[in-house]
Formats: structure tokens, C-alpha cells, sequence
């Protein structure tokens, strides 16, 4: 397949993804839109059967309230949101919980929650985005590498043992 074809087709479940992510079927998004964006034209788009302009992908992004940036991430292979694995994962060693409560309430919280939406209880490991890692960094008024250099050191992540 060449290569425009594979980048539309991404783009397309992309744009499905995000439909379904905010629970409007093609049909929804006709209606709450009065019409402008008919549900066979954004289909159309989804499967990659018909081209969308850049002025009709920035429109419809706009209606769905995202950022056109995230169709376009710098790498692809790395990025994409609907990834489960990528580099920019940070893993925790769940074995150490009870110290990582300890020094860090807010981060163990944060991850008993996340163990509790996935129903992963049992897991010695948890892999979290490096996204959310640095909102927390944030929120205490940390920076993100700092943050994770005091994590390593004091034995919380996996992967820097």
C-alpha cells in the first residue's frame, strides 16, 4: 500500500477513535452538528474512502474540541494514542508500594486508582504514561526529570534498577 493510503487510513481511525471516545455515533454527530457534518461523509472519512481537505479536518477537530496535533504526532510508531506500549512509559515496581506511599502519597494514590480502573491487582509492575507522570511533577512543583531521578534512585521504577 503506499504511503498516502496508510496515512489515511490512520488518520481515519484516528478521527473514529475520537468520535467514539466523546460516545457519538455518525448519526449523533449529524445531528448535534444541525447537519454540517453528514454521518455518511464522516463514515467516508473514518475508512479512509474519501479524502478529507485540511480545512474540513481542522473544522471537524474544532467541532470535537481536540487539537488538530493529535493526528499528527512527531512519531507515529511512538505517539499514536492508541498505542498500548511506548517509549515514554515509566514502570513502577508495585513491590515497593508501601514505601512509595510513604514518600510519595500522591503518586501511590494515583496509582491505586489507576490498578483499580484496570482491575490489576495482582501485577508486580505498572506501566504509566509519561504524561501523567508529569502532571504529577506539576502538581508538586517539581520538575518531571527530577522527579524521576529521585524515583529511580529510591528504587520505585522498574526500569531504571
Amino acid at each position: 500500500m503506499e504511503f498516502d493510503r496508510l496515512e489515511a487510513i490512520r488518520v481515519g481511525q484516528e478521527l473514529k477513535r475520537i468520535r467514539r471516545q466523546r460516545g457519538l455515533s455518525l448519526a449523533e454527530v449529524e445531528a448535534l452538528s444541525s447537519g454540517r457534518w453528514k454521518a455518511v461523509v464522516i463514515g467516508s472519512y473514518e475508512r479512509a474512502d474519501r479524502a478529507i481537505s485540511v480545512g474540513r479536518l481542522s473544522s471537524l477537530m474544532a467541532w470535537y474540541q481536540t487539537p488538530m496535533s493529535i493526528l499528527f504526532p512527531m512519531n507515529p510508531l511512538l505517539d499514536s494514542p492508541t498505542m498500548t506500549k511506548s517509549a515514554s512509559a515509566v514502570i513502577f515496581d508495585l513491590r515497593r508500594r508501601g514505601d512509595l506511599s510513604r514518600h510519595y502519597p500522591d503518586i501511590a494514590r494515583f496509582i491505586e486508582a489507576i490498578i483499580n480502573i484496570r482491575g490489576d491487582w495482582n501485577g508486580h509492575l505498572l506501566t504509566l504514561r509519561e504524561s501523567d507522570l508529569r502532571l504529577i511533577a506539576m502538581s508538586q512543583a517539581i520538575s518531571y526529570p527530577a522527579l524521576i531521578e529521585e524515583l529511580g534512585i529510591k528504587h520505585f521504577l522498574w526500569q531504571l534498577r
